[in-house]
């Protein structure tokens, strides 16, 4: 009984001394971390929607059963690019050149450990593989956030690098974009490496070989970004744009860190100019086309280049400016204490490193305000959205910046600065809290996608059939058939099958809200799909059409489906 007072008192008087407030601390954050995780991957999440994310899904899936790089999805303007530079076009597994391959790479391994649950049943409203890459991009979050604390921890202190890291796991983009499934997460992640390697060749700045490797893993962290990303190019540069300036020698510092970026990027150009004669594939090609028009323009092509889109490059800058800087507060998850971080420009740290890094990531942002500004951003959530990526060291320096002008207030009562901190997080929070109390309309992306139905594809056509859809990531993804995006013309359609360009003929044609739901005139008959206006209106015409059988399918007949025979009605 006095051995159980004893350890009673030393664990109070431990509690007392604080030496047990790191292991609280670390508590409360595991069961935040642990919360968050169940209510947004089990209860908000919907499956993926993100077409970019299922393409990419796709991919990782294919590499886990050793087909290497290749994908289900078939684009038009793939089949013209092989044609172009004179290679075969395969029979077998297509090759990608579209997507960058490190975040497929790295969805491979958890898809590979739930290769018994491929097959998606009848009951599945969600995937099993899109909770497994949502779960995976998750992962890459928490790992960013470690860490991004020791990023902060470096540049002020633990407050700042606790309540900065707090607030960004309570920022609801953040889990949108994790639930995406979108290579976000993985840049975040690498963001983070990349700044803590900048800040520990800047803490060695005055030792010249110490500094350099830490920039040649930067620049080996950047090229990493790259293959997760192309545009994440732009980023490197605003980087590179600093570390000029910043580190000496100054040629030798860019060179290096130059060097290890190519390093690690070129043995991927090299193998896309090995399958397509173009090292940057299909993916170069949105920076001479009309914005935001991939799917539903340009990619659908089989015969012709795609078109230059008219618009001076600054004029796409200029139109960038005025969205993005509309947009920039939903851009950055309405968070406040980010937002805060322009304001801290106009602030003199104390600290050299904060003082110096904070136009490190100046620089940076502005690589990648000019990378979406060229590539074109469609969404908040979307795959070219990059201001998510910088809303954790945005966070550090406005958070900082507040701490400054309370400590200017000189009030010297410790629970009204705790007030103050609670108010700033809950403020934050507030976006997630309308999120969890809202719940969620559907238990589906819908429109367009009803995974189950879209699966029943799988069972009605083998994997000697192709289908032609104007969604063709979503029925590579859930039913694992070979998918072309809807052609430009029929005559491009009936080419491709009739010549089995791609070794099998193309035996339906899936159409859905993806063009049911685009105005009439503008992208139908006077649009981009004006030759399949009798095919997407309805009733359908399918007088003279080589698929004549159709049927609408559910939700309300909104999808509908042309084959060569009756492939859903029961039979004996």
């Amino acid at each position: 009984m006095a051995n159980s007072s004893k350890s009673l008192q030393d664990i109070v008087h431990s509690l007392d001394q604080g030496g047990l407030v790191p292991v609280i601390r670390i508590a409360m954050f595991a069961a935040l971390i642990i919360t968050l995780t169940l209510l947004y991957l089990f209860v908000q999440f919907r499956g993926l929607s993100s077409p970019t994310a299922m393409d990419q899904a796709q991919i990782a899936r294919q590499l886990a059963q050793g087909n290497g790089f290749s994908t289900q999805y078939i684009r038009p303007l793939a089949i013209w690019q092989l044609e172009s530079a004179g290679k075969k076009i395969p029979q077998g597994a297509f090759p990608d050149f579209f997507q960058s391959p490190l975040n497929p790479l790295i969805n491979a391994i958890p898809l590979k450990m739930i290769e018994s649950s491929w097959k998606l049943s009848p009951t599945d409203l969600v995937y099993i593989g899109d909770r497994v890459v949502a779960g995976t991009a998750i992962l890459l979050f928490f790992l960013s956030i470690g860490v991004w604390y020791l990023v902060a921890s470096q540049l002020f202190d633990k407050l700042v690098a606790l309540v900065g890291c707090a607030i960004v796991l309570l920022s609801d983009l953040m889990w949108q974009f994790s639930l995406s499934g979108l290579p976000q997460m993985l840049l975040l992640f690498l963001l983070s490496a990349a700044s803590w390697l900048t800040l520990k060749a800047m803490e060695k700045r005055d030792e010249t070989i110490p500094s350099l490797a830490f920039l040649f893993g930067a620049g080996a962290v950047f090229g990493l970004m790259v293959l997760a990303h192309g545009a994440a190019f732009w980023i490197f540069l605003g980087w590179l744009a600093f570390a000029l300036f910043y580190f000496q020698p100054r040629g030798i510092a860019a060179l290096v860190a130059l060097a290890a970026l190519l390093l690690v990027t070129l043995p991927w150009a090299a193998r896309n100019y090995s399958v397509c004669g173009n090292p940057l594939g299909l993916a170069g090609y949105e920076l001479v086309a009309p914005v935001n028009t991939a799917e539903s323009g340009y990619l659908r092509s089989i015969s012709e280049t795609p078109p230059l889109a008219g618009i001076h490059p600054f004029n796409r800058l200029k139109n960038a400016v005025f969205n993005q800087s509309e947009t920039i507060f939903p851009f950055l998850g309405m968070n406040i204490v980010a937002v805060a971080f322009f304001i801290s420009l106009l602030h003199r740290f104390k600290s050299p490193a904060s003082a110096a890094f904070r136009w490190c990531v100046v620089f940076m942002w502005l690589g990648a305000f000019v990378g979406m500004g060229l590539c074109g951003v469609k969404g908040t959530v979307s795959s070219n959205q990059f201001h998510v990526l910088f809303i954790p060291i945005f966070v550090f320096f406005g958070l900082a910046f507040l701490l400054v002008l309370w400590n200017r207030l000189e009030i010297s009562i410790p629970p009204l600065r705790s007030a103050f901190l609670g108010v700033v997080i809950f403020l934050c929070a507030l976006p997630m809290l309308a999120t969890l109390f809202a719940g969620k309309d559907m238990a589906i992306q819908w429109p367009p996608y009803v995974p189950p139905f879209i699966a029943v594809l799988g069972e009605w056509y083998g994997k000697d059939e192709a289908i032609a859809t104007d969604m063709p990531w979503a029925t590579a993804w859930y039913a694992q058939r070979k998918s072309v995006l809807l052609p430009k013309t029929i005559k491009d359609f009936n080419r491709i099958s009739d010549f089995r360009v791609l070794g099998v003929p193309i035996s339906g044609l899936y159409l859905t809200p993806v063009t049911g739901n685009l105005p009439l005139f503008s992208d139908i008959y006077k649009g981009p799909y004006t030759d399949w206006v009798f095919m997407i209106t309805r009733p359908p015409n399918v007088q003279g059409f080589s698929l004549p059988v159709f049927t609408p399918l559910p939700i309300d007949g909104e999808c509908i489906l042309f084959a060569d025979r009756d492939r859903w009605s029961r039979r004996e």
